[in-house]
């Protein structure tokens, strides 16, 4: 009984930090901890059995590695090429190494369908405070940055930006956010326990948050958005299938609509019209993917030892970039193609498992149209959008969506197991 109780300590905690993670993330991540206190002597199973985490343990060997011999074998070479601007190597691995033990934690309280709907409800009510902050910086000039409790937290709410930032740091962020919370909003309109107050009230926020992606002007967010979509009505009952996807057309217009009328030149998809050859070679994205694949051949095997992209671009270069705007790319750049590359297919195990188990019918492998397991097909949806969003760019290093995208690797593992 004492350890039943403790484990719902736990997973109140962890939900408590989901629901913050967004607005409170200092605060989200003391409860994230005091969950993965509770969680980690209650797993039972050991560690080894499970293939994926063989993936992890060799992925960790490898980015150690990595880091110590850079920093042994390679100093005569900083020396030699000036590159003394480095920031420590072994810093970078808290980017990694945490997460990677958070995903492991937080399986125990996403065991069953429940539980993971639970978690996502939890993420809907955590991101109306980024809906109404971005409201307030768009149409009411509610500029920041604000901070509480002495600067542990901070709302950014950035001013003369081409697009709504709302709690984040840029719009960027803030669109990875939304898009990757939308299917649970979308889910949750369809969720048969609700009555019509409630419905009426998801069909607004669903509005709400399609309109502010594309307020943020992002692009990324926007094509991850529809790459979402489409995933979420693949298994649906035809007749559910055509009222979801009325209402999300319905909802799409709408949203842009209202944007069209409020900030037409800045949209994500109005800069496809000006799109051509020479402009996609020069674009600055390009160039610096170009450079990335440049620097990985220069140290193929384990990389810059935990540097990334940053110090080596700004150092031969006036414009100064943070990252090389590619997960794939900057864990190449850091730890070698073979740490990239296990931790990719580690991934796309996650993906192609639990696709199956959520979509298709396990006897013959044919789409199954018969269950409408909405939340699950929320859980697969966020984590495709938030996967895309930090393909072609680098979103993870703030630690909201990095532990978010955990989060549902975390649930998505559960789906694979059940």
């Amino acid at each position: 009984m004492i350890s039943s109780n403790i484990l719902k300590i736990g997973l109140i905690s962890f939900n408590l930090g989901i629901f913050l993670l967004f607005s409170a993330p200092f605060i989200s991540g003391v409860f994230f901890l005091l969950s993965l206190i509770i969680a980690f002597p209650k797993i039972k199973y050991k560690p080894l059995e499970d293939l994926l985490n063989v993936f992890l343990i060799i992925v960790i060997s490898l980015m150690i590695t990595s880091c110590i011999l850079f920093k042994l074998l390679t100093q005569e070479f900083i020396y030699r090429n000036n590159l003394l601007n480095y920031t420590e190597p072994f810093i970078g691995l808290f980017n990694w190494i945490p997460l990677f033990f958070c995903f492991c934690g937080f399986q125990i309280y996403l065991l069953n369908e429940e539980q993971r709907k639970l978690a996502g409800i939890s993420l809907i009510f955590g991101t109306i405070p980024v809906l109404v902050s971005g409201l307030g910086q768009y149409f009411f000039d509610w500029y920041g940055p604000l901070n509480f409790l002495n600067g542990l937290i901070i709302w950014y709410q950035r001013e003369n930006q081409t697009g709504l930032t709302s709690l984040f740091n840029n719009q960027n962020y803030a669109g990875c956010a939304l898009a990757t919370a939308w299917p649970f909003f979308f889910a949750s309109f369809f969720d048969k326990k609700i009555n019509l107050g409630l419905k009426t009230l998801s069909f607004f926020l669903n509005f709400l948050v399609i309109f502010e992606i594309l307020l943020t002007t992002s692009r990324n967010s926007f094509f991850s958005l529809i790459c979402g979509l489409l995933i979420l009505i693949i298994p649906l009952r035809l007749k559910v299938n055509l009222k979801s996807l009325m209402s999300i057309i319905l909802i799409f217009f709408i949203g842009v609509f209202f944007s069209i009328f409020l900030n037409f030149e800045n949209l994500p998809f109005t800069s496809l019209s000006r799109l051509n050859y020479q402009l996609l070679v020069n674009d600055p994205r390009v160039r610096i993917w170009n450079k990335s694949i440049g620097y990985i051949l220069q140290r193929p095997f384990l990389g810059w030892g935990g540097h990334g992209f940053a110090p080596i671009w700004n150092y031969e270069n006036d414009i100064r970039f943070l990252h090389s705007h590619s997960i794939p790319l900057e864990l190449s750049i850091q730890y070698g193609i073979l740490t990239s590359l296990i931790l990719s297919i580690f991934v796309f195990l996650i993906l192609i498992k639990s696709f199956k188990k959520i979509f298709l019918d396990n006897r013959n492998l044919i789409i199954k149209f018969e269950k409408n397991n909405q939340y699950e097909r929320a859980w697969f949806s966020a984590s495709v959008i938030i996967l895309i969003s930090n393909t072609v760019d680098i979103l993870y290093f703030d630690v909201r969506i990095s532990l978010l995208l955990w989060i549902l690797l975390a649930g998505l593992r559960n789906i694979i197991k059940k």
